[in-house]
């Protein structure tokens, strides 16, 4: 233990500034990720939204039920109405700073609409006009708090094309960040028994302690901006526009979304029995506030083992066997809680620590949702982001809309309206046992939701198919066509390249070989040569999975339906444009029919360009001067690298590359299926001659080598540097 710990300490030394071979993030990015998210959780540790348990709307300025209920759906609506921008925000902003690492910028903006939203005087005002302000401040604040998270906590998507890289950076920086909550859920009860006579639901205690979390988390979620990079693998010569309709379609095929959304969206159900340590102790006194913030805390902090063995687990079981494993062990937790809730607080916080242990949301949730990105870029061709969060929306809205209800139901079913908390309250202010309050039977009925919610749960993960080896293979036929599109415009990049051809040299390596039984333990005396056979047996028979999805992606263009489809594409290519002439659809309709979910995906890509052929003539036709039918990405790559030493020469650049960012997303669009078609001849030529795209890797690899050495001399060299003191 004490070696393997001398090795890891080496390795994060060695590795500070410049990934290892085979990973694509240093371990001083881990940290600059891990500091600013943590940062941006205790920046956004304060903010308005109407729910019927909101510790702040609810709870403190008591709000109705109804009223909660009114502008929830209000919100809901809004959110709806802004959804379809925020997706074509995300998928077609085109800066340098990145497609998420711009918005952390919008720190500094969201703290100071914190500190104003927080010490506005709703106490000091009516009812009608504290809502109205509530509603208004709400939005201004959350909108921009919305994107400046989102920049932060997206970042962990497009930091590595790597699964298990991602997982590994995403244990660390939750590991990180999760200290948020837990300073704040222990300092927050704490402080209002000092300050409030344990009154948790004072705004004097926001007042008394968030400033200071805010102006700190801005501060640190700005090392985030600073010091991490994004690194999608998309072409950069691609300049098709992602319009919104079209990623809709793509993304509402996706079943791995539907499946991760599901269990999202019946959290209602599940998360009925949180409330439950929290009404115990402020409403049953079953002890002070300040045991309570020390079991949440404790309880809380619960997860940070289960995420420091998340990569075991995942490695171990996948993530579709962790999260049934997790899904399963909910149910017996719940059972476990309502079974034993009144007899102990011992049992009360081992069971919600237990309950809380398997919430590796962070890590294992992301995770996942990392892949599904991944896996509908390979499916569609484009890289999509922001649809993904237009469908939850839209679709999770409405089904929330329906859910939001139930839980207020259930509370007046069992006689609270909402409104009186006094029947929730066990004992009278003089002490006295309240003979009136419905606290017990009303927590029996919502750990019986709760556990009905956590069975339903299990379900839809049995139709999750998408394994690690699967996403391995994913990763680089996307890396191969973006090299190939990419080298066809004289735009590669050498690691790209280098990466392709090896993946390539893999495949051929291991095409046709047989996979390797399963090591068994008894063959094997010592424990550790059996792990390193059974790791090497692990690997042979994944890159073996892996050669076989890479040749089909290769052989994707010489089946009987793969060649009516280029015949098709080529035909397209050809034709004038803005040409409607030809009844593509009529074509596409009859090609062969399609084996297999790939070419089922091409297939719907053929009709959906014919189509599309119709409604870009029918624009040019009716705006002609609009219609661009060429355009350089070279050139537009090249107003990035223009000086800005002076105001005029940065204005000038800027100008310039907003009307060429105009030009391009015009020309993305107007041209879109005449690109596509294009890009499925390049990739078809490219792999009926594949030795001719890996001719020139002797020498890349040579580049690229020599560049590596050059990264980690640089680095070294900084390691030895001695301090300005010394120097002195």
């Amino acid at each position: 233990m004490i070696e393997k710990v001398k090795g890891f300490i080496k390795e994060i030394f060695t590795y500070w500034r410049v990934p290892a071979v085979g990973n694509s993030v240093a371990y001083r990015e881990y940290l600059m990720l891990s500091v600013g998210w943590l940062g941006m959780r205790l920046a956004t540790v304060f903010g308005i939204a109407f729910a019927v348990n909101n510790p702040f709307t609810a709870m403190t300025l008591h709000m109705t039920h109804r009223d909660l209920l009114i502008f929830g759906y209000i919100c809901t609506a809004i959110g709806y109405a802004l959804a379809p921008l925020n997706a074509y925000i995300i998928d077609n902003l085109r800066s340098r700073a990145g497609k998420y690492r711009v918005f952390v910028k919008l720190a500094i903006p969201s703290g100071i609409l914190s500190l104003f939203a927080l010490f506005y005087p709703y106490e000091k005002m009516g009812y009608i006009p504290m809502v109205v302000s509530l509603f208004l401040i709400g939005q201004i604040q959350g909108y921009v708090q919305g994107w400046y998270s989102t920049g932060v906590s997206n970042l962990v998507f497009v930091i590595s094309p790597n699964s298990q890289e991602r997982v590994r950076i995403m244990t660390v920086s939750s590991l990180v960040h999760n200290f948020a909550p837990s300073l704040t859920g222990l300092l927050i009860p704490v402080l209002s028994d000092v300050f409030a006579d344990g009154d948790l639901y004072n705004i004097k205690t926001y007042r008394m302690i968030y400033p200071f979390f805010i102006v700190i988390g801005v501060a640190m979620s700005l090392t985030a901006y600073y010091g991490v990079s994004e690194r999608i693998i998309e072409p950069r010569s691609r300049v098709t526009k992602v319009g919104l309709i079209d990623a809709l379609k793509a993304v509402s095929k996706n079943k791995l979304f539907w499946i991760k959304c599901s269990d999202n969206w019946n959290n209602f159900m599940e998360d009925s029995k949180n409330v439950l340590m929290q009404w115990l102790f402020y409403y049953g006194k079953v002890g002070s506030m300040t045991t309570y913030g020390i079991m949440d805390t404790l309880s809380y902090n619960s997860s940070m083992w289960a995420m420091l063995f998340s990569p075991w687990l995942i490695d171990k079981l996948g993530k579709k066997g962790f999260k049934l494993t997790k899904n399963i062990l909910q149910i017996f937790i719940t059972l476990g809680l309502a079974l034993t809730y009144k007899k102990s607080l011992a049992l009360i916080f081992i069971f919600y620590f237990l309950n809380r242990f398997w919430e590796t949301t962070e890590v294992v949730d992301r995770a996942m949702e990392s892949d599904i990105r991944d896996y509908q870029q390979y499916i569609s061709g484009e890289r999509i982001d922001g649809s993904f969060g237009v469908v939850d929306t839209y679709v999770g809205g409405a089904v929330g809309a329906v859910t939001n209800l139930f839980v207020p139901w259930v509370y007046k079913r069992n006689g609270f309206d909402g409104t009186d908390y006094s029947v929730l309250n066990v004992y009278n202010e003089n002490g006295t046992y309240n003979s009136n309050n419905v606290l017990y039977p009303l927590l029996d009925k919502l750990l019986l939701i709760s556990l009905i919610g956590a069975a339903i749960d299990v379900l839809p993960w049995f139709f999750y198919d998408l394994s690690e080896t699967d996403q391995k293979a994913v990763i680089r036929v996307i890396r191969l066509r973006s090299a190939v599109e990419d080298k066809h415009a004289d735009v590669l990049q050498d690691d790209i390249y280098c990466e392709a051809c090896e993946a390539l040299q893999s495949m051929k390596e291991y095409l046709g070989c047989e996979k390797l039984e399963k090591v068994k333990k008894e063959d094997y005396p010592d424990r550790a040569e059996y792990k390193l056979r059974k790791k090497a047996v692990r690997a042979h028979n994944e890159e073996v999975d892996i050669a076989a999805f890479l040749n089909k992606e290769l052989q994707r263009y010489t089946t009987p339906f793969g060649k009516e489809f280029i015949a098709l594409c080529r035909l397209i290519a050809d034709s004038e444009r803005g040409n409607a002439e030809t009844d593509f659809e009529a074509i596409a309709v009859s090609l062969p029919q399609a084996e297999g979910k790939e070419e089922r995906n091409l297939r719907s890509e053929a009709i959906d360009m014919a189509r599309s052929i119709k409604r870009r003539a029918r624009e040019i036709e009716k705006h002609p001067e609009r219609a661009v039918f060429e355009f350089s990405a070279d050139d537009y790559e090249a107003l990035y690298d223009l000086p800005e030493d002076t105001k005029e020469q940065l204005k000038d650049k800027n100008r310039r590359i907003k009307e060429a960012t105009r030009l391009r997303n015009r020309y993305g669009k107007l041209m879109k299926p005449y690109i596509r078609a294009e890009r499925h001849i390049l990739l078809s030529e490219a792999y009926e001659n594949i030795d001719d795209f890996t001719s020139d890797y002797p020498q890349a690899k040579i580049r690229y080598d020599e560049k590596r050495r050059e990264e980690e001399e640089k680095a070294a060299a900084m390691k030895r540097k001695p301090p300005k003191a010394a120097e002195a």
